[in-house]
């Protein structure tokens, strides 16, 4: 359960502490003091959304943070081991970081994790109705999502094998398609085709030929620059210049006096090692240079040749691709497109008859579907006719109706709509074309009791959930939340003092200005203090003897009736 929640620069939050208690806790306030803040403090911290406006203005981060224990939680227990975090005596704390740069971080029990780590987790040990699910239940389009929700694990994995056997005949669909439209234009597509990849194919490229040529260009087009230098160095290191000894002659020279006298001391004979190397390797480099003067035999036409072959790839980049590469992968993407149209009509029954196959598949799992769905159906119905029969309205008669859809979709082939009776004699509508307020508030506390057993959710968070309830009905509703606190803690908003009196815990919301600053408080009240927030809930007058008095009288009434419970 929540022990704790921290908030920090949220919204008109400086800083402020809650310790919740178990059981049934009740929140409440005027219009405007605060009371979504809470709850949207509550969603951060579960992993909701988080919009960076939401930090207090004049500070640059803002954060939530959540203390659970879940020392009767084996499910979350388990993630927790197996996400690396150790919950210490089964407590864990997740964490929401919030700043204004964009830079968010979410953290358990201090470790980093990624934001549907949290997602997981959390799911595992708090479920949050706000004012969006109550309008969910007005839009029929998603009432097939709160009867799935319903079914087990085997349903889900129904569900998922529905949706992957949609794609996939939506992938060959797509491919059929793709190829019909080809063949309508073969002809046309043909002529190009052929074209594109036979001038290609013409042109034989060869991966990196053109840098090959590049280089080759630049040697033909400096020859008389290259020759003379190769036949200045050879003339220097082998023949010398005038009257003055050749490379090799002179280091020959060189080691034949150091040899003569190298007996005299050790240094010099191996100095002369050394000038002989020298020789050597000069005269190594003299046959270099004689063979590079063999091979410069350079032809003119060489010289065009290669030009003209530069051109003829510069043409085929510009048209087909800004590299030879991408011209080569053109060619090889056209000719494989050429063949698939050779071959079109061969392809495109096999294709036809794989799309018979997929969507055969499909329609089996739709079916199948489609009766998992009937059977969920009933139960829903018979479970939330007994919540109902709970919260006042025992001659309701509720019934999820699954009807047929003409085509398979990726949710099956159903249209889900939830149908009301309200009143005995009266025949089966829409929910949302006949049920009030108070109606579809209750409607949606049963399928949260009903999701509450299904997930075992540790703790539940209902806001407003008392939307068009009042008088009786609102004390039915309030002793419905107080029996499911019995198993689950339970935090209310509520506006309505039947509600709030037979809360467990009662914190009254309220917001302050000092000086130029507004900021928003939650303080949990004693007996006197509930006593003087149920008096303000009823509407009595500022403190009147008489509303205090009713306030304190709808206390210990509240006490006898948790109490009979």
């Amino acid at each position: 359960m929540l022990l704790e929640l921290t908030i920090e620069n949220i919204a008109l939050i400086d800083a402020l502490r809650i310790e919740f208690a178990p059981g049934f806790n009740v929140l409440t306030g005027e219009t405007g003091a605060g009371k979504s803040i809470v709850v949207d403090s509550v969603n951060l911290a579960l992993g909701g959304r988080a919009d960076r406006d939401i930090i207090r203005t004049g500070s640059e981060r803002g954060s939530v943070q959540a203390l659970f224990d879940i020392s009767g939680n084996s499910r979350a227990q388990a993630y927790a081991r197996e996400i690396g975090v150790d919950a210490e005596d089964g407590l864990i704390a997740v964490r929401r970081e919030l700043s204004r740069s964009g830079r968010n971080l979410c953290r358990v029990s201090g470790v980093i994790v990624p934001l549907n780590v949290l997602k997981t987790l959390t799911s595992m040990l708090m479920d949050v109705h706000g004012q969006h699910e109550h309008q969910a239940l007005m839009d029929p389009a998603r009432h097939m999502g709160f009867l799935d929700a319903f079914g087990g694990e085997a349903h889900a994995a129904l569900l998922d094998r529905v949706a992957e056997l949609h794609a996939a005949r939506g992938r060959i669909g797509a491919e059929l398609k793709k190829l019909m439209n080809d063949v309508s234009e073969k002809e046309r597509l043909f002529d190009v085709l052929s074209f594109q990849a036979q001038e290609i194919a013409a042109a034989k490229l060869k991966p990196g030929e053109e840098e090959k040529l590049t280089k080759r260009l630049s040697v033909l087009e400096n020859a008389e620059k290259i020759r003379n230098g190769v036949e200045t160095a050879y003339g220097l290191i082998y023949q010398g210049a005038g009257r003055d000894a050749s490379a090799q002659e002179a280091l020959l020279r060189s080691a034949e006096a150091m040899e003569h006298i190298a007996s005299l001391d050790e240094r010099y004979g191996q100095l002369a090692g050394r000038i002989r190397e020298l020789y050597y390797a000069a005269q190594d480099v003299g046959y270099e240079l004689q063979s590079l003067m063999d091979d410069m035999d350079f032809e003119p036409e060489l010289l065009d040749k290669i030009a003209a072959r530069l051109d003829l790839i510069g043409r085929l980049e510009r048209k087909y691709g800004p590299s030879l590469q991408e011209v080569i992968a053109f060619g090889e993407s056209a000719s494989k497109r050429l063949n698939e149209l050779k071959t079109s009509d061969e392809t495109i029954a096999a294709l036809k008859k794989r799309y018979k196959e997929a969507d055969g598949k499909l329609r089996e799992a739709c079916a199948e579907l489609t009766e998992a769905r009937k059977a969920l159906a009933k139960r829903l119905s018979e479970e939330i006719c007994r919540q109902l029969a709970d919260l006042g309205m025992a001659r309701t008669r509720f019934d999820v109706r699954v009807e047929p859809e003409p085509k398979p979709l990726s949710t099956g082939m159903d249209r889900v709509e939830f149908m009301i009776s309200p009143n005995p004699g009266e025949p089966l509508r829409p929910l949302a074309a006949i049920a009030s307020g108070g109606e579809i508030s209750r409607v949606m506390l049963a399928l949260k009791v009903i999701s509450m057993d299904a997930e075992g959710v540790d703790s539940m968070v209902f806001d407003e959930i008392d939307t068009g309830v009042s008088g009786r009905m609102a004390q039915v509703v309030g002793e419905k939340m107080c029996l499911i606190a019995r198993a689950r803690q339970v935090l209310c908003i509520t506006h309505l003092p039947q509600i709030a009196a037979l809360g467990d815990a009662h914190f009254r919301v309220e917001k302050v200005s000092t000086d130029d600053r507004t900021q928003t408080l939650v303080t949990r009240l004693d007996r006197e203090g509930r006593v003087h927030e149920l008096s303000r809930l009823v509407g009595g007058g500022a403190d009147s003897e008489s509303s205090l008095s009713h306030a304190g009288h709808m206390l210990d009434d509240a006490a006898a009736t948790k109490a009979a419970l």
